[in-house]
């Protein structure tokens, strides 16, 4: 019996992830990292079909822990790189985009977090003309988050 190499990685990433649930009892937060693919169609063109991704497991967590969590994974990152890549983000800096070493800087700060209805009252109050028009139920694209991100709250969104 073969299994096709899709079916066969999709079983190990399940086996791994339900033997991290399993040490959530002794540990309270554990995660794997690893090969995803995605099962769902998608509205938007910016979902791949296959990537790498960090899941967290977390005991008895709510919305909140979990971005409390993301939060503090993509603080942790940007720390970690503008300290120890320093030639690397230099060359980000002068070549990529300027000032960015700047706005990384203070990535601690910056996290900010709205409710989707909130989200869609900045859009419809900006009397900006969307590609994608702006209406309660609507999946947000692109165009909005970086309206959102960019010319309001000018920080990185949670919504």
């Amino acid at each position: 019996m073969s299994l096709s190499l899709y079916l066969d990685f999709q079983f190990q990433q399940f086996h791994l992830q339900i033997n991290q649930q399993s040490r959530l009892k002794e540990q309270q937060m554990v995660y794997t990292f690893g090969h995803t693919f995605r099962a769902e169609n998608s509205n938007t063109s910016r979902h791949l079909g296959e990537f790498w991704m960090i899941e967290p497991e977390l005991a008895f967590a709510d919305l909140n822990d979990d971005m409390a969590c993301a939060t503090a994974y993509l603080q942790y990152v940007v720390k970690h790189v503008l300290e120890n890549c320093k030639e690397h983000m230099d060359f980000f800096n002068n070549c990529i985009e300027k000032a960015i070493i700047d706005r990384l800087s203070d990535v601690e700060k910056r996290f900010v977090r709205i409710k989707y209805t909130d989200a869609v009252e900045l859009l419809l109050k900006s009397k900006k003309k969307y590609e994608f028009p702006v209406k309660w139920g609507c999946e947000l694209q692109s165009e909005h988050e970086r309206y959102i991100t960019e010319e309001d709250l000018m920080d990185v969104l949670l919504l």
